[in-house]
């Protein structure tokens, strides 16, 4: 899901830059998911990020881009990784960190103080409540960044998006046949990622 027109590239990105106050490094340890890491992304992370592109089925990457593309592109990932502009987190097993389980992006739009939520699960973690744990940590560290709102497009059938949504407490709009559009106040999100234990000296959840 993405409010993101991403066929234009990304270049309705505002370069003000924002501190990221969360922990770039969590552990989330829950029935559905066994172990998992999730931190923030970095340029070196592009080839598992495509690696898990190519995984996904046509439909799940139609549902994040609008299109059914197979791999960002190397200016695209440097975008999503920061550098002032936004974050990206990657969910990986405790146990083997070198595959890519899902991603969740945030990025500002220019003059607007409402930025894009967007997710991308590998099918194979679809339906383990892993795009919700992502979500929640990428809400919890917008909030605490101090930015306003978040938003995301998604197809008026996609269920499971618009449910995950509303379970982060964003108002649902119906703007046409075949869409929907989500805003989350952060202002008013209760939200929150409570640390609890060190994980390699930051902070496990």
């Amino acid at each position: 899901m993405s409010l993101l027109d991403t066929r234009n590239g990304f270049g309705l990105l505002t370069r003000k830059p924002l501190p990221l106050r969360e922990h770039r490094r969590v552990s989330v340890d829950r029935t559905e998911t066994g172990a998992i890491v999730i931190e923030q992304a970095t340029v070196g992370d592009l080839s598992e990020v495509n690696a898990m592109h190519r995984r996904c089925s046509p439909a799940s990457r139609r549902a994040r881009y609008h299109q059914s593309r197979e791999s960002l592109k190397p200016g695209e990932w440097r975008t999503l990784c920061g550098h002032g502009t936004g974050w990206t987190w990657l969910a990986r097993q405790a146990a083997n960190d070198g595959r890519v389980l899902g991603m969740v992006s945030v990025l500002p739009y220019s003059d607007r103080s409402s930025w894009d939520l967007s997710i991308l699960i590998d099918d194979a973690w679809q339906g383990r409540r892993l795009g919700t744990i992502m979500a929640r940590h990428a809400v919890a560290s917008t909030q605490a960044a101090g930015v306003d709102s978040l938003e995301a497009l998604v197809e008026r059938d996609n269920v499971r998006s618009l449910r995950l949504l509303r379970r982060l407490g964003a108002a649902i709009r119906f703007s046409d046949a075949s869409t929907a559009e989500a805003h989350i106040r952060l202002h008013q999100s209760t939200v929150t990622f409570a640390p609890t234990l060190a994980l390699n000296g930051e902070m496990q959840h």
